[in-house]
């Protein structure tokens, strides 16, 4: 069976690639990204860290922060991403025949890889360079006074993104919908696999009994930024004007800085549910009536599936997996991105909407879920395609 060196990196379903080549025993080694930097071997039970690195990272923050010219653009990030991928060169070991490289934090150890004959397989959990730019510009033209860009990649950043994808043999992406964009940036179709994420389907699923029809509780899950779209559903649920009795908007993740003036902007029109443990997460789709995401650019959206498992029709922008996971009216529905009226035709008409086919439109998004997108599904698709490499 063939073995893998896993090199991870930022991403919300890191976690579910590693234990499913764990599972198959064609995880030979794994380098840990986050908290702090690791080399696993889960044949041998080897874990191998190094003293102080927490520390320096997040000195490098401190300081990366603190620079008021670079501040917009996170230099941080991008050297923490270097320093990672240095180290993780440095400790690549040796007859291992592929390299599960993951875009951003990969380069220096996928050119050591082809030196040694490796083939190069690299995970891309966001979308092409070119996009991601054009649609942050955009996106953070509504912010044009804030400090700070959480999405801003350095220009250094982004060519290190654009050169992971030259040297890469194969690109891993999540849906149809990026793997678009690297056709329409010229990428050969045959070096671009997809491979669609997949949830737990125990874990995450409906409640035993849905709850009280009012309020109508609309649910985002996410960092609260702008990428996210998070500003144009709140000012969607302004518009729609409905009783503070009658609907609810909950918002729960993570506040990054530039948001925290449009939310006090919108104080009384969400409730603001804190940040989520993915374990505890299903307590939260199980209280909501349907599930938004107003994304302006998102490779997959785990969160979609999350909300679908748990029995919840969905909203979500074709900027994300939506066109591949919802049939539309059927168990949600997909809206164009930056729209706040597409949102609210979306809103209303669920809000609007009959119980018994709000409840069947949940229904079918869970059927959705186990047919083709549970963690067995993804599994499978994984094992499939690592058994096109087998000698």
């Amino acid at each position: 069976m063939v073995q893998v060196v896993l090199l991870t990196g930022p991403g919300s379903y890191v976690h579910l690639l590693q234990a499913i080549l764990a599972q198959q025993k064609r995880l030979h080694t794994v380098f840990e990204y986050y908290p702090s930097w690791a080399l696993v071997q889960p044949l041998t039970g080897r874990k191998y860290g190094l003293w102080g690195y927490k520390s320096f990272i997040k000195a490098l923050w401190a300081v990366g922060r603190r620079l008021p010219y670079y501040r917009r653009y996170n230099p941080h990030r991008y050297w923490e991403y270097q320093l990672y991928d240095f180290v993780c060169r440095l400790h690549l070991p040796k007859g291992v025949p592929i390299l599960w490289a993951w875009s951003q934090t990969s380069l220096y150890t996928m050119k050591e890889a082809r030196k040694r004959g490796m083939k190069v397989l690299l995970e891309l959990p966001a979308s092409h360079p070119t996009v991601w730019e054009e649609t942050v510009q955009k996106a953070y033209a509504a912010f044009a006074s804030a400090r700070t860009g959480y999405a801003f990649y350095l220009p250094a950043h982004r060519r290190r993104i654009e050169e992971e994808l030259e040297v890469a043999d194969r690109i891993h992406v999540l849906s149809s919908f990026v793997q678009l964009q690297l056709l329409r940036q010229g990428i050969p179709a045959e070096k671009v696999r997809l491979l669609p994420l997949g949830v737990d389907a125990r874990h995450f699923s409906p409640p035993a009994e849905p709850p009280p029809s009012r309020p109508f509780r609309f649910l985002y899950v996410g960092r609260l930024e702008p990428l996210k779209g998070v500003h144009l559903l709140l000012e969607a649920f302004h518009r729609l004007r409905w009783p503070k009795e009658s609907a609810e908007l909950w918002l729960a993740g993570p506040i990054v800085e530039e948001m925290e003036p449009v939310l006090r902007r919108y104080a009384d029109h969400f409730v603001y549910k804190g940040t989520w443990e993915r374990a505890y997460l299903p307590e939260l789709y199980r209280q909501a009536h349907a599930f938004v995401f107003p994304t302006l650019l998102d490779s997959f959206g785990l969160v979609l599936l999350e909300a679908m498992a748990c029995g919840l029709p969905v909203i979500a922008t074709s900027h994300s997996a939506a066109p591949d996971l919802v049939t539309e009216g059927k168990d949600g529905y997909v809206v164009p991105p930056f729209s706040v009226e597409a949102l609210m035709e979306a809103m209303e008409k669920l809000y609007r909407m009959p119980l018994e086919e709000r409840l069947a439109m949940g229904y079918a998004a869970r059927q959705k879920v186990e047919s083709a997108w549970t963690l067995t599904h993804y599994a499978e698709r994984i094992a499939a395609y690592l058994a096109e490499y087998e000698l």
